[in-house]
């Protein structure tokens, strides 16, 4: 399987890129709107896409870009969005418009395709803060999993996040007794 990962020099691509044997980087630079193209075109003898690095709305560009493409084929195209998609876990207006912009495209063209071409979503929260978060390993271990599938089956949208151990909910009700 030859895999194509964008963002491959730090975080959750560079993982990715470590992990998976013959797979191929391409940076930040080389996806930007105004050429998703060449992207586009540099990958199609490819299997499997990673659509991780966020610039922008280009992710959202390069997967309608490259679905035209790959509809008809049994490929597999994962985004990497983020919980920030909804409303009130965003790190910021634009990237959590971005980050939704991405999720509702690849609805559309799930639910709108003849099924050959697979979408995957991974929405991870967190990753490598401070807080209680992620590893780029375990987010890692998610999208292996999710690649590795058999053909038939395609995960719609996978949401990840660390879970609070004491979380504040349950906080909020001790503080009431």
């Amino acid at each position: 399987m030859k895999v194509a990962i964008t963002g491959h020099t730090r975080g959750l691509g560079r993982e990715l890129l470590a992990r998976i044997p013959g797979a191929v980087g391409f940076s930040r630079g080389e996806i930007s709107i105004d050429d998703s193209d060449a992207l586009v075109e540099a990958v199609q003898g490819f299997d499997v896409f990673i659509n991780n690095a966020c610039s922008g709305f280009s992710q959202t560009t390069v997967l309608l870009a490259l679905f035209e493409r790959w509809k008809h084929t049994s490929k597999t195209i994962v985004n990497i969005g983020s919980r920030s998609k909804y409303p009130n876990l965003s790190k910021g207006y634009e990237y959590s418009a971005a980050k939704a912009s991405l999720s509702h495209a690849s609805n559309s063209l799930r639910f709108q395709s003849d099924k050959r071409c697979r979408i995957i979503d991974i929405n991870p929260g967190l990753m490598a803060s401070d807080l209680p978060s992620l590893t780029y390993s375990e987010v890692a271990d998610a999208v292996l999993w999710a690649i590795n599938l058999p053909e038939h089956i395609e995960v719609g949208e996978l949401s990840l996040w660390q879970k609070e151990p004491y979380s504040r909910i349950s906080r909020m009700k001790d503080n009431r007794k």
